[in-house]
């Protein structure tokens, strides 16, 4: 939810943690919390997408990406089926580790947290089609691909919820209450209506479009 939440995870590398056992615990616990139940693929898919990006040069490599998702798109649609195949996988975990992790830092920006959804949901959809070969591998792959496509909401909250007890409550109250409101109207995130609940506000979902 806060760069904060990624330096205080970047610091593990540092200290004698090991990075799977902590998150994984880290993804049980907010999975209790939100009340909502990950596959055992996403589950592990996310755990390890978590222990990826806390490597300093992955985190610094997410947050040069961080606002340029339709070029990594273009560069993977015009790719042969190799590059494909790593170019979205780096969308859909860019696009996943952001809508997580930096949700407050769409308020200024000409794009909400709906888009990087959305696009991460696609990216692991391609990449499920691209893997569907005969292969055990790429068919175990592709299954998991498809799944974190489905899921890609519910792992969302799992993230926020694991960047706001990794970065403390108070990086939690910082957040303010329109830019929850304005990131429920993009997602529907269940985890982001019991927070507006909590504050008193009562949420409605809108249509965005104008009608006549």
């Amino acid at each position: 939810m806060s760069r904060s939440a990624s330096n205080n995870a970047l610091n593990l590398w540092t200290e004698d943690v090991n990075p799977t056992r902590f998150f994984h615990e880290k993804v049980v616990e907010a999975q209790e919390r939100q009340k909502l139940k990950l596959s055992e693929n996403v589950e592990f898919y996310v755990v390890n997408l978590l222990c990826e990006f806390v490597r300093p040069r992955h985190g610094e490599l997410a947050a040069e990406e961080g606002d340029c998702l339709a070029l990594i798109l273009k560069r993977a649609l015009e790719s042969p089926h190799g590059e494909q195949v790593l170019l979205f996988r780096r969308l859909g975990d860019t696009a996943l580790y952001f809508s997580g992790f930096f949700q407050e830092s769409f308020a200024n920006k000409c794009f909400d947290v709906g888009y990087y959804i959305g696009m991460g949901e696609n990216a692991y959809g391609q990449l499920s089609s691209l893997m569907r070969r005969k292969t055990s591998y790429e068919s175990t792959m592709s299954e998991i691909y498809r799944e974190m496509s489905l899921n890609f909401g519910k792992a969302v909250d799992v993230l926020m919820d694991v960047s706001e007890h990794t970065a403390g409550q108070a990086a939690t109250d910082k957040r303010n209450t329109l830019s929850l409101y304005d990131a429920w109207l993009s997602t529907a995130s269940e985890k982001l209506e019991r927070e507006l609940l909590a504050r008193g506000i009562h949420p409605v979902k809108v249509s965005r479009k104008q009608t006549n």
